[in-house]
């Protein structure tokens, strides 16, 4: 039997004074992970569309009613509830959201994995994925290859809030794209050298390496490059 003053002991159907304390102990400590998580940028950005309900009478009449401060969900998904937030809600989004927030619990590792083999398709590799997410690499190797069938819901939010933004300047990505706009600039007249030069290079020669592959900051330049004269900067 567990011993008084714990939440095991409440949701066993103890009602003592020290029993309810470690309830709500246990209530404010889960509100706390769900407003740092929101803190986090772990609410979706985008507002949600308008909520339309409709309101059924005693006498059977019916009544539309549009809210126009639906809860936005959390990323990952749209509000499980289709809830509107009030007023007084916390954080921007519903009890529900919060609570998903909070919660940490096992969840299928499907999304992960799908996740992590896109980041990987566009040149981020667990290690960056690691140190950006803060999740081991032997974790993120296991979802990856298929023999991790579940994580925590948390590891799975911090796997998700990685994207191509974290790439390093010495990663390699395709480079279909910065050959198009390499081309697009030699259609333009500018020369092979004039070209390097702009972007900063060394030597009067324009070098990308392989031909299917490039460094994130060689991409970048050309981009930035590209983007400035399209401007007429």
């Amino acid at each position: 039997m567990l011993s008084h003053g714990t939440r095991g002991r409440y949701t066993s159907g103890c009602r003592c004074s020290a029993c309810r304390a470690a309830n709500t102990a246990q209530y404010h400590r889960r509100q706390a992970r769900a407003l740092e998580a929101v803190s986090g940028g772990n609410v979706n950005q985008a507002p949600a569309a308008p909520l339309s309900r409709v309101y059924t009478a005693a006498d059977g009449t019916t009544r539309r009613h549009v809210f126009k401060n639906p809860c936005p969900g959390i990323k990952g998904g749209a509000c499980p509830k289709r809830s509107f937030v009030r007023k007084d809600s916390l954080g921007g989004i519903c009890g529900r959201c919060r609570y998903l927030l909070a919660w940490d619990g096992l969840v299928p590792a499907d999304r992960a994995r799908r996740h992590i083999w896109a980041l990987s398709r566009r040149g981020l590799g667990r290690r960056a994925v690691a140190e950006s997410s803060d999740v081991a690499i032997s974790t993120l190797y296991a979802v990856k290859a298929g023999t991790k069938k579940q994580i925590r819901a948390s590891t799975e939010r911090r796997i998700l809030a990685v994207d191509v933004s974290c790439l390093a300047d010495s990663a390699i990505v395709r480079a279909d794209e910065t050959h198009k706009r390499i081309a697009w600039l030699l259609g333009e007249g500018f020369s092979k050298a004039e070209i390097a030069r702009r972007l900063g290079c060394r030597k009067p020669a324009l070098q990308l390496g392989e031909r299917g592959r490039v460094l994130v900051r060689t991409a970048a330049r050309v981009e930035r490059l590209v983007r400035s004269l399209e401007l007429g900067a």
